[in-house]
């Protein structure tokens, strides 16, 4: 293995390890428990800097039954000038359900604010970011009740679990069937997400047992959670808007989705971007860079 050092950076020095060509940039902290399950494990890419700097948590998509957690980065990724963060969870296709990734991503915060001394992390800039099911749950991290608990006997559970905003991709703004259905079109659920991860082999056992999985649906929905006082959002859809959807990918990556939480924002005053795919729709004055430079590094 070499060592190599980064020459330019916009606000520090970032010291990496590159394995093969192409392999990338190994993490400083290396598979971290920052939770129970043996899936709550966290690589951290430290940037080195005199004073404490935000971290990009990155969690990872698959509809909440698969993927894994960033084990590398690309050079150009650890020159932005902020520390950088990947998580592993709990998935459905290792038998598990929700909330156990909702709870794992919101530990996760509560993690890094945990280590913001020894990492040399700003508590107050932390931004998750995902795509998909990575996406939605960034959403849910960034429009969730703080669940701090400051008496706990866990120093982690004592810390915050509030964020400074969510920059997302194709991500779902609600997993409720109903809005999905009517809003997006029913060949979204061709997709297992929307009903697997909360026990039902099918949607039409979540549907008609409606009563049954209500509460944990709303609960893993990013809609459920928004109010006024919410972070900034940033949402990016990378396949066309169509309505009814004429597959499940599209449907799962629907813009729509953004528009849902766009509308919903408006009413209360909670600042939300919307970026489409085709050029010819209307794009965000605050760019995906712009929105990170602000939340993380302190730009305009």
């Amino acid at each position: 293995m070499k060592l190599f050092f980064l020459l330019i950076s916009l606000l520090c020095t970032c010291v990496f390890v590159s394995g093969k060509q192409n392999a990338g940039v190994l993490p400083t902290d290396k598979d971290i428990d920052y939770g129970d399950h043996k899936k709550e494990k966290m690589n951290f890419w430290k940037c080195d800097s005199e004073s404490h700097i935000g971290v990009l948590l990155d969690i990872h998509g698959g509809g909440w039954m698969g993927g894994k957690k960033d084990e590398s980065k690309h050079p150009s990724q650890l020159q932005k000038g902020y520390h950088l963060a990947s998580i592993s969870y709990p998935l459905v296709n290792e038998g598990d359900k929700q909330p156990q990734m909702l709870h794992a991503a919101l530990r996760a915060v509560q993690f890094l604010r945990y280590k913001a001394k020894e990492w040399n992390i700003d508590p107050t800039r932390i931004v998750a970011t995902g795509g998909s099911a990575g996406g939605c749950s960034s959403l849910l991290v960034a429009l969730h009740d703080d669940i701090a608990s400051p008496k706990s006997k866990d120093p982690i559970e004592r810390q915050s679990s509030r964020i400074a905003g969510a920059l997302v991709a194709g991500a779902q703004t609600t997993m409720n069937p109903f809005i999905i259905k009517e809003r997006i079109g029913e060949k979204t659920f061709g997709n297992p997400m929307p009903y697997q991860p909360f026990g039902a082999e099918t949607i039409e056992e979540l549907t008609n047992n409606w009563e049954e999985y209500r509460n944990l649906v709303l609960q893993c929905s990013p809609l459920s959670h928004l109010t006024k006082d919410d972070p900034p959002l940033h949402l990016f859809y990378n396949v066309n808007r169509e309505f009814p959807t004429s597959k499940s990918p599209n449907g799962i990556h629907s813009p729509i989705f953004g528009e849902i939480m766009l509308e919903a924002c408006k009413k209360i005053g909670v600042e939300c971007h919307l970026q489409y795919h085709e050029k010819d729709r209307a794009q965000p004055k605050v760019s995906r860079e712009e929105f990170l430079n602000r939340l993380l590094l302190g730009g305009s």
